[in-house]
C-alpha cells in the first residue's frame, strides 16, 4: 500500500513539473552594460566598414551588427556572432581608422 502511495506521488510530481518546462527556442543572452542594440545615425560609412573587416578577420565567422553609438572622439559599432550569439564590440575612429575589436560576453557564455 505504500509502496503504491509513492508510486502515485511520484508520478503526480512528475507530471505536475513537466507544464513547467518552456521552450522558446533560441536562448537570448541576458543583457550586456555598454552594448547597444540601437543604430545611431551620425556613424559612418568608413566606421562601418572597417568594423566589419576587422570583425571578419578577427572573428572568422559570420557576424551581423546590431547597434552602433557615435562620439566626437570615436564611433563604436555593436555585432553577434550569427553561429553562437556571442557578442562584440569594434571602437574606431569616425573616418574608418584604427579599428580594435573587444569580446562583450563571459567566457562561460556567449
Amino acid at each position: 500500500m505504500t509502496k503504491i502511495s509513492l508510486l502515485t506521488l511520484t508520478a503526480i510530481s512528475i507530471a505536475s513539473l513537466s507544464g513547467c518546462v518552456e521552450d522558446t527556442g533560441q536562448m537570448t543572452p541576458a543583457p550586456v552594460e555598454g552594448f547597444r542594440t540601437t543604430f545611431d545615425g551620425s556613424v559612418s560609412a568608413a566606421a562601418f566598414d572597417a568594423c566589419q573587416t576587422a570583425m571578419q578577420s578577427q572573428i572568422g565567422a559570420p557576424v551581423q551588427a546590431v547597434g552602433s553609438e557615435f562620439s566626437q572622439a570615436n564611433s563604436a559599432v555593436f555585432f553577434r556572432v550569427v553561429s553562437n550569439g556571442a557578442l562584440w564590440r569594434c571602437l574606431v575612429s569616425n573616418d574608418g581608422r584604427g579599428a580594435e575589436v573587444m569580446f562583450m560576453g563571459s567566457e562561460g557564455a556567449a
